[in-house]
C-alpha cells in the first residue's frame, strides 16, 4: 500500500507500507526515510531531531546545517575532501544526494528512486522493497559520461537509543578507527582524528586512560562520539540488539560492500542544549570517509563510461526470547 500526502507545504512524504513494515520517505529532500517501523513491535526504529525541521537544503551545503535524522544516502563522498583526478569536480559535505530533490515511482511494496548528479555525469538508483520483516536495498550507479570516475558511498541511518543496545558480530573481526571525541578508542587528539585508521579487531579496545571498552554494549548516557569501520569479508551478519524490546535489525549485504561503518554518539553532539543520541549501522563501499584517501588506499569503486554498477544490502527484523 502507498500513501502519498503533504507534510510541510510545498514538501509530501511518501509512505510505503505493509502488513509488517512501514516506512515514510521525503523525495524532494534526498529521498530521506524518516520513519522505519515494523508494525508488531510499535516502535520507530530512527532517531528523529525534534529541535531542527526539516527544510529543503542548498545544493553542497553544510549537511549539519539541516536536519540529519533519520536515514540519508551519502554518494560519492561522505567527507569535505578533493577530487584528486579533476580540480573541477566539487564534493560536497556528505556527497550531494542527501540535498536534491529525487524522481520517485511506486508499484506494490517497491518504491524507486533516482537522482542525478551535478558534479559527475553519474546516475544513482535505489529501490527499496518490502518483503515481510525484511527491507531490501538496491542500487544501481550509471555512467552517462565519456570517462570514468572514482567514488564513494554510505548509507547513513541513524538508530534511536532510548534503551539499552548490542551490536553483534563475531569477535576478532578486522576494523579501523575512523575518529573519536571521548578517548574511547584511544588517545583522540584535538581534532578526534590520532589514530586515525589504526588496525583493531572487535570489540575489544583500549581507552586514552589504559582501560579495556568492549564497543558492543552502547551506553546511551557515555558521553562520547566516535567511529569504527569493520570488513564485511567474512561476515555473515551484523545485528543491532534492542534489548528492552527483545528485538533486533539484522544487517547483510552483498559483496560489494566492503566495510560497515559503526558510529555512536552518545549524548555528544551536537554541543550546546540539545545533544543527539543514536548509533548509526552504515553498509560502505570504502574504508574512509573522505573520498580521496579512499582513493589513494585503493578503497574506492571506478566506474568506467556506460557501465553500470549494483550493489545491495537488507535489513531484516529479529525477535529474541524475553527473560
Amino acid at each position: 500500500m502507498i500513501r502519498i500526502m503533504n507534510v510541510t507545504n510545498p514538501l509530501s512524504e511518501v509512505v510505503l507500507e505493509t502488513e509488517e513494515i512501514r516506512l515514510t520517505l521525503l523525495p524532494e529532500i534526498g529521498c530521506k526515510i524518516t520513519k522505519l517501523e515494523f508494525l508488531r513491535c510499535d516502535f520507530e526504529w530512527l532517531w528523529q531531531d525534534s529541535n531542527r525541521p526539516v527544510r529543503k537544503p542548498a545544493y553542497c551545503d553544510d549537511y549539519s546545517s539541516y536536519d540529519i535524522s533519520g536515514f540519508d544516502e551519502c554518494f560519492p563522498n561522505i567527507g569535505l575532501s578533493n577530487y584528486p583526478h579533476d580540480p573541477n569536480v566539487t564534493l560536497c559535505d556528505h556527497g550531494e544526494i542527501w540535498a536534491k530533490p529525487w524522481q520517485v515511482t511506486v508499484e506494490n511494496n517497491h518504491l524507486s528512486g533516482s537522482v542525478e548528479l551535478t558534479a559527475m555525469p553519474l546516475m544513482f538508483e535505489r529501490e527499496i522493497s518490502l518483503n515481510r520483516d525484511t527491507i531490501e536495498f538496491n542500487y544501481r550507479v550509471t555512467n552517462n559520461g565519456n570517462k570514468s570516475f572514482d567514488y564513494m558511498w554510505s548509507a547513513h541511518p541513524l538508530f534511536k537509543l532510548p534503551n539499552r543496545y548490542r551490536v553483534l558480530l563475531p569477535s576478532g573481526q578486522k576494523m579501523y578507527k575512523e575518529f573519536g571525541f571521548g578517548g574511547r578508542i584511544g588517545s583522540d587528539g584535538d581534532d578526534g582524528y590520532q589514530g586515525h585508521l589504526k588496525e583493531l579487531t572487535w570489540p575489544i579496545v583500549e581507552s586514552a586512560i589504559g582501560e579495556s571498552v568492549d564497543l558492543s554494549i552502547v551506553i546511551p548516557t557515555l558521553g562520547v562520539t566516535d567511529k569504527v569501520v569493520v570488513t564485511t569479508s567474512e561476515l555473515e551478519k551484523l545485528t543491532l540488539i534492542n534489548d528492552d524490546l527483545a528485538a533486533g535489525l539484522e544487517f547483510t549485504f552483498s559483496s560489494e560492500v566492503s566495510h560497515v561503518g559503526i558510529c555512536s554518539n552518545l549524548t555528544a553532539w551536537p554541543p550546546g542544549p540539545h545533544p543527539a543520541t543514536w548509533i548509526a549501522i552504515e553498509p560502505m563501499i570504502g574504508i574512509s570517509d573522505s573520498l580521496d584517501e579512499n582513493i589513494a588506499l585503493g578503497a574506492s569503486r571506478t566506474i568506467q563510461p556506460g557501465e553500470i554498477q549494483t550493489w545491495n544490502f537488507a535489513i531484516t527484523l529479529t525477535e529474541l526470547e524475553k527473560d
